[in-house]
C-alpha cells in the first residue's frame, strides 16, 4: 500500500516545530542560511569504483536578523552503496562557531549516516539518519548526537522543474559532557520553500525558503526565523 504524504507531510513538518515545550522562555532572532551540498560517484558504473560515493557540504550561517556570523561549516565524507537506493556515509566536519553569549571557538565532528530514497505516491521520501561525534577544542570530552532528517518534493509543472520542497530535522544529545552538552531532544528544524532545477538532466537545484529553528537552552530556549538558500548538486 502507497502512502500519499503530499498532501500531509508540510503540515507535519511545520508542526513539530511549534509542538515543543514552552515552560522555558524563548529568545526569537532572524537570520540567513546559505548552504552548498554536492555528492557523486567516485567513478563509472561499471567500474571497480561504481558504489563509492562522495559527500561536500559548506555552510555560511548568519544571525541577528542576517548582520553577525554565527556558524561556518565544511563537510566532507565518503559513502558506499548498499543498494539503488540506500547509501552509507562517514566523514569529518569543521565548524567554526561564534554563539550568543559565549567566546567564538571551533568544533570538529565526525560522522556517520545512512541515507534512504523511498517512492511515495509519485514522489521521493528522503530518509537520513546521522550520528556525530563532537569535539570541541577547549575541552577532552566527546559528546554524541544523533540527527534525523526526512524531506519531500513535490513537482508544480508537468517537467517537474518547479517544485515545493519540504523537510524536517529533529536533533538528540545522547549524553552529557564537560563543555555544555546534555542528553534529550535539543533542535527541531522545518523548512518550505520553492525549488527549481537549473539544467536539463535534473542534477543542480536551487531551494529557497523558511527555515524555523527551535533549540533547548538551559533557562531560555531559542527560535530562529531564518531565509535559507540550498544549492544542491550531483555529478
Amino acid at each position: 500500500m502507497k502512502l500519499d504524504l503530499r498532501s500531509s507531510f508540510g503540515g507535519v513538518a511545520l508542526l513539530s516545530a511549534l509542538a515543543l515545550p514552552v515552560a522555558a522562555q524563548t529568545r526569537d532572532d532572524g537570520g540567513a542560511w546559505l548552504a552548498w551540498v554536492a555528492q557523486g560517484r567516485l567513478g563509472s558504473p561499471d567500474s571497480g569504483l561504481g558504489k563509492l560515493r562522495w559527500w561536500l557540504d559548506v555552510q555560511d550561517r548568519q544571525r541577528d536578523e542576517g548582520r553577525h556570523f554565527d556558524l561556518g561549516i565544511v563537510r566532507p565524507g565518503l559513502g558506499y552503496a548498499l543498494g539503488e537506493r540506500i547509501t552509507a556515509y562517514a566523514g569529518y566536519a569543521w565548524v567554526e562557531s561564534d554563539p550568543v553569549r559565549r567566546e567564538e571557538f571551533a568544533e570538529h565532528r565526525a560522522w556517520e549516516q545512512v541515507t534512504w530514497l523511498v517512492p511515495v505516491a509519485g514522489t521521493t521520501l528522503q530518509v537520513r539518519t546521522r550520528l556525530e561525534q563532537r569535539f570541541v577544542e577547549t575541552d577532552g570530552d566527546t559528546g554524541f548526537r544523533l540527527r534525523e532528517f526526512l524531506k519531500t518534493t513535490v513537482p508544480l509543472v508537468e517537467d517537474k522543474r518547479w517544485f515545493v520542497s519540504v523537510w524536517d530535522e529533529l536533533f538528540w544529545d545522547l549524553n552529557r559532557t564537560d563543555w555544555g552538552q546534555r542528553p534529550g531532544f535539543r533542535q527541531n528544524r522545518a523548512f518550505l520553500g520553492l525549488g527549481t532545477f537549473l539544467d536539463d538532466a535534473h542534477k543542480l537545484s536551487l531551494e529557497v525558503g523558511y527555515l524555523n529553528q527551535w533549540i533547548d537552552r538551559p533557562g531560555e530556549d531559542r527560535m530562529n526565523h531564518i531565509v535559507s538558500v540550498w544549492l544542491l548538486t550531483t555529478f
